[in-house]
């Protein structure tokens, strides 16, 4: 297995000790071959297989054997946009995210921006191909993906 991150951000598991060693690559939103090309836009993805058939080189694995599994905890950023592109989707969702919350005080958000996320949130929920609370529940579904 080949494990990425894909991040809108600066946080970069490769220069964390506690997590490096889980990880074979990282592609930000940030990063320069990539901005202003943030998820859920599809070159974020495309940069991030990129990156991965880079890696990969001359592997023996045909593409037609491989199979691209993206876990997020943002059904629009990370599912919707992953499945996409061709993902096998795994939502981390603990069960109070999935509970209709109150917009924080500190929010700017408008309501036309919180129904449009709400919409992208209710239709990415269709390429959910697993979902998970918790992290020590990863691999049974990543296997139960790939038998399946």
């Amino acid at each position: 297995a080949v494990i990425g991150a894909i991040t809108n951000g600066r946080g970069n598991p490769l220069y964390m000790p506690s997590v490096q060693h889980y990880f074979d690559f990282c592609v930000s939103g940030e990063d320069e071959h990539v901005f202003p090309k943030r998820k859920p836009d599809r070159g974020i993805y495309v940069a991030a297989l990129d990156t991965f058939f880079n890696l990969r080189g001359d592997s023996i694995i045909p593409e037609d054997r491989l199979t691209w599994i993206h876990v997020g905890d943002d059904l629009a950023n990370d599912v919707g946009a992953s499945a996409v592109c061709g993902a096998k989707a795994i939502w981390l969702c603990a069960e109070d995210d999935e509970l209709e919350a109150d917009l924080p005080s500190w929010s700017t958000a408008t309501k036309e921006e919180l129904e449009r996320r709400k919409t992208l949130n209710d239709s990415a929920k269709e390429y959910v191909s697993a979902k998970i609370s918790n992290l020590s529940e990863l691999e049974t579904a990543v296997m139960n993906i790939l038998t399946s």
